[in-house]
C-alpha cells in the first residue's frame, strides 16, 4: 500500500506530479499505467538527503503495481518493465557504500529472484516510439539495435563526489526526519500534558476551598461578604482551571499518540526496512509511506 500524507501545502515538484498520476491511475484500476507513472516519478526524483528513501517508495510501489497488472492481464510486459526499475534501482544502489540501504539491496534481489525466471527470454525490444524519441540528431529513428528493457528506463544516478557527508545516510549519522519529527510531537504533547496536569491540581484545590467554606457555614446560615466573595472567587478559578485542564488535555494526549506512533513506526522501519521518505518544503512536509 501506498500512502501520501500533506502535512501542509506545498508547491507540486515533477516527480510529485507523477506520484499523484500513479495514485489517480491506481484507485481507477489501471494498474500498468500506474506503475509508468511511478517509475516516471522514481527518474524525476531529484537529488537530495532523502533521495533514495523517495525512490525506493516509488520503485517498489511501481514493482508491485506491474505484478497485479500481469496477474490481471497474464500479459510478461508489466514484469518486463518491473525487472528493468529494479535493475536500474541495483545500479543505483551499487554506487552506495556498501553498508548503507541493506534492505533495499535485499528487496530488489528479492523481487528480481522471482520475475526474472518468469520472463526468461520474453522481453521483447523497445518499441518504434522509444526508437524515435532517442533517434539521431538529424530527427531519424535510429537504425542499430534498440535499447533492451533494462536499458531503456534513464535517470539521474547518485552523485556521490559531490554529495557532503552530512546527505550520506550512513549508520552513524543517518537522517530520521520520523524519529525527530516523534520526539518535537511527544515533546509539544507532555509541555501541554503538564499545563493540563497543573490546572487539574489548580482545580481540585479551588474546588477544597470551596467545600471548606461549605463545611464553615452551613446552609441556612449567615455568609460575612468577604467570605462570599472568596467563595464566589474561589469556584469561578476552580471552573476556569478545570475548563484550561480540558482545552489543555485534548490536544495534549492527540500530540502524545502521535509522538508515540511516529516513533514506533521509526523503529519499525529501523527493524523491517519499511520505506518511509518526507520532504520538507518552503510551505509545508509530504510524508509518504508503504506499508
Amino acid at each position: 500500500m501506498f500512502l501520501a500524507v500533506l502535512l501542509a501545502p506545498a508547491s507540486a515538484e515533477p516527480w510529485q506530479v507523477h506520484a499523484a498520476e500513479c495514485q489517480r491511475r491506481k484507485a481507477a484500476g489501471e494498474h500498468a499505467e500506474a506503475g509508468d507513472a511511478c517509475r516516471q516519478a522514481f527518474e524525476a526524483v531529484p537529488e537530495g538527503p532523502q533521495s533514495f528513501d523517495q525512490r525506493s517508495l516509488l520503485a517498489f510501489s511501481a514493482v508491485r503495481l506491474y505484478k497485479k497488472a500481469h496477474k490481471a492481464s497474464n500479459d510478461v510486459a508489466p514484469l518486463c518493465s518491473a525487472a528493468a526499475l529494479l535493475r536500474t534501482f541495483e545500479a543505483q544502489l551499487a554506487i552506495l557504500p556498501p553498508n548503507e540501504r541493506p534492505g533495499d539491496r535485499a528487496g530488489v534481489a528479492d523481487a528480481l529472484r522471482e520475475i526474472e525466471p518468469r520472463i526468461a527470454g520474453m522481453c521483447t525490444e523497445g518499441s518504434a516510439d522509444d526508437l524515435v524519441a532517442i533517434g539521431r540528431s538529424d530527427g531519424k529513428p535510429r537504425t542499430d539495435p534498440p535499447a533492451s528493457p533494462a536499458q531503456a528506463v534513464v535517470v539521474q544516478p547518485a552523485r556521490p563526489a559531490t554529495t557532503s557527508t552530512t546527505d550520506r545516510l550512513t549508520p552513524s549519522g543517518e537522517h530520521r526526519p520520523l524519529r525527530i519529527a516523534g520526539w518535537t510531537t511527544l515533546g509539544v504533547g507532555l509541555t501541554l500534558g503538564g499545563g493540563a496536569i497543573a490546572m487539574l491540581v489548580k482545580g481540585a484545590t479551588m474546588d477544597m476551598q470551596v467545600d471548606s467554606l461549605n463545611a464553615t457555614y452551613p446552609a441556612g446560615t449567615m455568609i460575612p461578604q468577604a467570605e462570599a466573595q472568596r467563595f464566589h472567587d474561589f469556584t469561578r478559578q476552580g471552573e476556569r482551571a478545570n475548563d484550561l485542564a480540558l482545552g489543555l488535555g485534548v490536544p495534549a494526549l492527540a500530540l502524545f499518540i502521535s509522538g508515540v506512533t511516529l516513533l514506533g513506526i521509526d523503529t519499525h522501519q529501523r527493524r523491517t526496512d519499511r520505506r518511509f521518505a518526507v520532504h520538507p518544503g518552503p510551505a509545508g512536509l509530504r510524508l509518504t509511506m508503504e506499508f
